[in-house]
C-alpha cells in the first residue's frame, strides 16, 4: 500500500516539476492540509476534536479515560484545556477500537 501512495505522490511531484500540474488553488490548499494531517502525528487536539477525531461521544470519551484505555490530556502551549496527540488516539484506535 505504501509502494502505491508513494508512486502516486511521485507522479504528482513529476507533473508540478514539469509544469503540467492542473490543479486550482483552492485545491492544492485542499491537499496541504490533507498531507499535513498525516504527516503532523504530534498536533495536539481539544477534547472535541479527539472524540470526533475517534467517533465517540464525549461520554464515552471521559469514560474511556476513567478505565485507562484512553491516556489523560495534558497541558499544551496555547490551550486552555487538556489536549491529546492523534499519535495518542490512533494507538488507542489500534489497541481497543481494532481500526
Amino acid at each position: 500500500m505504501l509502494k502505491i501512495i508513494r508512486d502516486l505522490l511521485w507522479q504528482v511531484i513529476e507533473n508540478i516539476d514539469a509544469g503540467n500540474s492542473k490543479i486550482p488553488e483552492d485545491r492544492e490548499y485542499e491537499i496541504i492540509e490533507y498531507i499535513n494531517e498525516f504527516v503532523n502525528m504530534e498536533r495536539p487536539m481539544s477534547k472535541y476534536e479527539a472524540y470526533t477525531y475517534l467517533n465517540i461521544s464525549r461520554s464515552t470519551f471521559d469514560n474511556h479515560i476513567a478505565r485507562g484505555w484512553l491516556p489523560k490530556g495534558k497541558p499544551m502551549p496555547g490551550f486552555k484545556e487538556l489536549a491529546w496527540t492523534k499519535k495518542e488516539l490512533d494507538e488507542y484506535r489500534k489497541k481497543y477500537k481494532g481500526d
